[in-house]
């Protein structure tokens, strides 16, 4: 708790990228950091190489009190995603999730298995918002 206090959850998320994995994991970690600001994703479009690990942080630094949400179908779906982690609002469908809400100063950790040649666009449909992002495999 020490760590996750003093950094935040993204410090923490790659704390555990360095220094949690056994060396002899089968394939690389690679992450990246996605802010809500001004109502747009920054970056709303990442490139992950294929068939590897991949974390994926979300951040609302909206300064405005406005609530964002993440959604994903081909992100969220079984055999793609791995952990959801954060101090945002992770909503359900059954066992699967389905949305992700962020009130500003709030972060997500999303850890996925990245598949070769897939596309996993994310958004956030609030009404009025129409934000939209995507991660790219190569």
């Amino acid at each position: 708790m020490y760590l996750l206090s003093k950094c935040g959850l993204a410090g923490f998320a790659l704390a555990l990228v360095l220094f949690g994995l056994p060396s002899s994991s089968p394939a690389w970690i690679f992450g990246d950091v996605v802010t809500i600001e001004q109502l747009s994703f920054h970056p709303d479009s990442i490139k992950v190489p294929g068939d590897s690990f991949a974390v994926l942080v979300v951040q609302n630094r909206e300064e405005a009190p406005i609530l964002h949400e993440v959604t994903s179908q081909n992100l969220f779906e079984s055999g793609t995603l791995i952990q959801v982690l954060g101090t945002g609002q992770i909503e359900y469908s059954g066992k699967r999730v389905s949305r992700i809400l962020l009130y500003p100063g709030e972060e997500v950790v999303i850890w996925f298995y990245a598949e070769k040649g897939r596309t996993y666009p994310f958004q956030c449909n609030i009404n009025g918002h129409s934000m939209q992002g995507a991660i790219r495999t190569n």
